[in-house]
């Protein structure tokens, strides 16, 4: 007889680790994460005519298996889904805490939950969009036992829901006064920094169904692991990335001024690297809505999906000046900008033309309450990008590249000099060396007038940097 949807999802999630385990347990981890790391090309096969946009939003999931939906995450809906239809969005990011409080389980739990949270809010008004996800810290179960591998499995049984891996590629080609391209890396911040409210002996067994078991005596071994892993596909593809806009996705802000704030791990290991390779971040986990532009680094808070908004404590944790917006308190009470009306909740969404890409920040009915100053293509800003990278290198007067791509061309100029030296005091070399006298008493060694400009131009070039 047919097995039903619900008994096939059953089947797949089943209430054990062991049964969502996409390989055996026996296998090393690192070929698990070679596999999670290699680059998912979630995108289009040919470029799409136009711009291209996308909608985000974090913090969405719902209040509990009590109450799946709110009616202020119902509301943001609306104004994401109108939105998402006015700019014909290429797809939508949801950045985490996905199922409040306490993520899910297994079998029955998580089918109706997807389909309560989820489905019935924004697929059912969005046909045929996917929606590219990533974990929270509530997926995880924030202080009570969850199954992340759930979520990921769900992507096996529905049209619309995205969750491939913990962290992966979404590549994007579009066509916008030329041929131009997106890469998106999602990342998971919760096996990046670890999460206290469940311990790192609680991460190391929800992150067990990536292929390896836990070490027994070591709590945080096996999450320190995978962390390392991620760091490294991190930086593998943001450093092989030929995109005009590179963009990296998490759950955890790197700065906030909301209630839970700052991230330290990646203020300390992910800034950086977005630095160093001209990326930008956009993130959730506080209620808020927010722009931190510090030292070339454009970091985006959308944490509004079922709620506005958390006051604005660790204002004073931000680097100075770098607020440039936020909606923060009951309602945006606690505002930098007085707002037009309460604000219930909110999203952005971010459009990428032919040299710019533009963030605006919407309340819940989809209102604009602000759009970030338009930001280059990486083409278009490579000079500024390597003067801000150039400070978080060592600081040798040019760098092993620089180095590298000198060198031969020094060589070359160096024997073009010569050749031009050696026609001109060849000669008067011989007649120095036969009366003892030293080459440079000879009047007649340097080269002769004609040359002279040349080669000062020569050894110009060869001052300069390349």
């Amino acid at each position: 007889m047919a097995m039903g949807l619900y008994e096939l999802f059953a089947s797949i999630t089943g209430s054990a680790h062991a049964e969502f385990t996409p390989c055996p347990a026996r296998r090393f981890l690192s070929r698990r994460i070679f596999f999670l790391g290699t680059v998912w090309l979630l995108g289009v096969s040919s470029p799409v005519a136009g711009e291209l946009s996308f909608v985000a939003i974090g913090d969405w999931g719902g209040e509990s298996s009590e109450e799946p939906s709110t009616a202020k995450q119902v509301a943001t809906a609306e104004g994401f889904v109108a939105i998402a239809k006015a700019l014909k969005a290429d797809f939508a990011l949801m950045m985490g805490d996905n199922l409040y409080q306490h993520g899910v389980q297994s079998g029955a739990e998580v089918f109706h939950r997807f389909q309560e949270t989820f489905e019935a809010v924004y697929p059912r008004h969005l046909p045929g969009m996917p929606f590219y996800a990533l974990a929270g810290n509530h997926d995880y179960g924030e202080g009570e036992a969850a199954n992340i591998s759930a979520q990921v499995a769900y992507t096996q049984m529905s049209e619309n829901w995205r969750f491939p891996s913990l962290w992966y590629k979404i590549h994007r080609a579009f066509q916008a006064g030329g041929e131009r391209s997106l890469d998106l890396l999602i990342i998971d911040t919760v096996s990046l920094c670890g999460m206290e409210s469940i311990g790192e002996e609680g991460m190391d067994v929800q992150l067990e169904f990536l292929g390896k078991a836990a070490y027994e005596g070591e709590p945080g071994r096996l999450r320190s692991e995978v962390a390392e892993a991620q760091w490294r596909w991190l930086e593998t593809e943001l450093s092989t990335s030929t995109a005009d806009y590179l963009w990296v996705s998490g759950h955890f802000p790197i700065w906030s001024l909301g209630i839970d704030g700052s991230t330290p791990c990646l203020i300390e290991r992910l800034a950086p690297l977005l630095r160093r390779y001209g990326a930008h971040y956009i993130s959730g986990h506080d209620h808020n809505l927010e722009h931190i532009h510090h030292e070339g680094l454009d970091a985006f808070v959308v944490g509004a999906g079922k709620e506005c908004c958390y006051p604005a404590v660790n204002l004073d944790m931000v680097p100075p000046d770098s607020a440039r917006f936020y909606v923060a308190g009951a309602n945006g009470s606690e505002s930098r900008t007085k707002l037009p009306f309460p604000v219930l909740g909110g999203f952005s969404s971010l459009t990428f033309g032919a040299e710019m890409a533009v963030v605006t920040l919407h309340a819940h009915d989809g209102t604009a309450l602000y759009k970030a100053q338009p930001l280059p293509r990486r083409m278009l800003g490579m000079k500024a990008m390597e003067k801000t990278a150039s400070t978080l290198r060592p600081s040798p007067r040019a760098s092993s590249r620089e180095f590298t791509v000198r060198r031969p061309v020094l060589a070359v100029l160096a024997l073009f000099a010569t050749a031009i030296f050696a026609g001109s005091w060849r000669g008067k070399m011989q007649f120095a060396w036969s009366l003892q006298r030293p080459l440079w008493a000879e009047q007649h060694w340097l080269p002769r007038g004609r040359h002279l400009p040349l080669v000062l131009g020569l050894l110009v070039v060869a001052s300069s940097e390349f």
